[in-house]
């Protein structure tokens, strides 16, 4: 609960509070601003709201969110987001789009550009190279979807993303996961 509505459960104004607690303005006003007080401070206060000490206490400084929103995030998964990214962690979920989405336009600029090769085999090493940039892509993508789904990202701006929406969804991702590796495969060996 924060200092203003409890204040506003007392019917008190902030000068009304600050005549009857003999604090100053300005240290209601810091309070209400989230900051601490001194002991004799919150004495003070305690008495003139007519509330236990520590219970005023408790209910100023105790923590604004509930524990059920902890999620633990697996050793594991908090290793792949490392291995995504380097740096802030609060733009981790960011980068690892940003890597994702360019070794997919180098995957595909590579196979647009062995389209337009003439020898052989400079048309096989552009496929080649095509493929692996996205399968580079794809194993990113995959990488930030399981991070996405344990809630492994530190919280930005945008909030924590929401984990994965449920098993028929991490069912086929899996199938892709499987699938699409061997159907590049197969398109570099067709094609080349």
């Amino acid at each position: 609960m924060s200092f203003t509505s409890l204040r506003e459960k007392h019917l008190l104004s902030q000068e009304k509070l600050s005549e009857i607690s003999g604090l100053g303005l300005r240290t209601v006003q810091r309070l209400e601003a989230g900051h601490r007080v001194s002991y004799a401070s919150l004495r003070a206060l305690a008495v003139a709201l007519k509330m236990d000490m520590d219970a005023l206490e408790r209910e100023l400084y105790a923590m604004k969110t509930p524990a059920d929103e902890f999620v633990e995030v697996p050793r594991w998964v908090r290793r792949l987001r490392a291995g995504l990214v380097s740096g802030s962690p609060v733009a981790a979920r960011r980068q690892a789009r940003v890597y994702e989405a360019f070794a997919i336009g180098l995957g595909v600029v590579f196979l647009l550009a062995s389209l337009a090769t003439t020898t052989a085999q400079a048309t096989t090493t552009l496929r080649v190279a095509g493929g692996f940039a996205l399968l580079v892509g794809y194993g990113v993508s995959i990488a930030a979807r399981v991070v996405d789904g344990h809630r492994g990202w530190e919280p930005d701006d945008a909030g924590t993303p929401a984990p994965s929406r449920g098993a028929l969804h991490r069912i086929a991702l899996y199938v892709a996961a499987a699938l699409l590796p061997i159907l590049f495969l197969w398109l570099v060996v067709r094609l080349a």
